[in-house]
């Protein structure tokens, strides 16, 4: 029996497609990526030339129409993906698109039911679930170890634009862009609550950009108005409570997940995952093995993202679930959208079932 086609790859976005999507792709030998465009063409022929690429250009809907492809893969500004989305939707290929998938909800709603009209393969690329630590901590949830969930707390700290003059301004520091740390990374954390807590009830968010106003920085860090940092608390329709809480003007990068439960608790800091106790020490938890990552040290995202791409080709050539779909960003825009309304109003805000 002859093996399969290789499954063909347009990619539109060169800065993160760059540097995880193409290189995943290009490893794997059933993948052969077919096109790529950039808002900088040179960019489009850089990635071209590296990866053997034959199409390069700067726009992407004429590489839609000329190139011939299964898949395509959207990395590109929030604002992009829902035009970008659509078309592909509309040629009946199949999407994979960066988060969040949408600027609002509509958007959101529109491509979902677009995608499942159209029978094709559609994911959100929330690679965060592949890391190790948290792929370990989904499974004892699931499992059902920690029992029934009543708490998770999330503390992420990152040195944004407030402490680092030198980081590059790009569309994540334009609001009017779909840029911000909420849907860059709150979109991830939200990603993981869902799947350890389940539907949420209601939001209160506090939203702030601190680089606009932070002591040391250039002029142009000035005009940044998008978020640079949040704290969000949402209530499940279970009535567990999470806390997220992201400080974007942090002098060093740690995140840390503590998720409590009636049976049990466990944290995972850095890539740690382990059970506190009560003499004030913590036991490790050892990671299954079937969830570990291969080694890739180019870039520190790829590996997860290997992952996800072998999920897309299981789900194209045999029909295999995967998640996220686009249904289930439209759960998690819910949420994004109802952080910015509290943001706005001052205070909690319904989640529609």
């Amino acid at each position: 029996m002859p093996a399969p086609a290789p499954i063909r790859v347009l990619l539109i976005g060169t800065g993160f497609g760059a540097k995880v999507h193409a290189p995943a792709f290009a490893f794997d030998p059933d993948f052969r990526l077919v096109g790529v465009a950039s808002g900088r063409r040179e960019n489009a022929e850089s990635v071209a030339k590296q990866h053997g690429i034959p199409f390069a250009g700067d726009d992407w809907k004429r590489m839609l129409d000329e190139v011939e492809a299964d898949l395509v893969s959207i990395v590109t500004p929030v604002d992009l993906h829902y035009p970008m989305a659509r078309a592909a939707l509309e040629r009946k290929r199949h999407v994979l698109c960066e988060k969040p998938f949408a600027v609002n909800l509509a958007q959101a709603k529109e491509l979902a039911a677009l995608a499942r009209s159209q029978g094709v393969v559609n994911v959100v690329n929330h690679e965060f679930r592949y890391q190790p630590a948290r792929a370990a901590l989904t499974r004892l949830v699931t499992d059902g170890v920690l029992g029934r969930i009543e708490h998770i707390a999330i503390q992420d700290r990152i040195p944004g634009w407030a402490r680092d003059p030198s980081r590059r301004l790009t569309w994540l520091s334009d609001r009017h862009r779909g840029g911000g740390f909420l849907g860059a990374l709150g979109s991830h954390h939200v990603d993981s609550l869902l799947l350890w807590a389940g539907p949420v009830r209601r939001v209160l968010c506090r939203l702030r950009t601190i680089a606009a106003t932070a002591s040391g920085v250039g002029v142009a860090h000035h005009a940044i108005s998008a978020d640079d940092c949040f704290t969000m608390v949402l209530e499940f329709r279970s009535g567990a409570i999470a806390v997220v809480d992201l400080f974007g003007g942090s002098r060093a990068r740690r995140d840390r997940f503590e998720v409590f439960g009636d049976a049990d608790a466990v944290a995972i800091q850095g890539d740690r995952l382990y059970r506190p106790k009560g003499d004030g020490t913590d036991e490790a938890i050892p990671i299954p093995a079937d969830l570990a990552l291969p080694a890739t040290p180019e870039a520190a995202l790829l590996a997860p993202f290997r992952v996800m791409a072998g999920k897309i080709k299981a789900a194209i050539r045999d029909g295999a679930p995967i998640t996220p779909t686009f249904a289930d960003g439209v759960e998690i825009q819910k949420i994004l959208d109802a952080a910015r309304m509290s943001d706005q109003a001052g205070g909690w805000v319904e989640i529609e079932e």
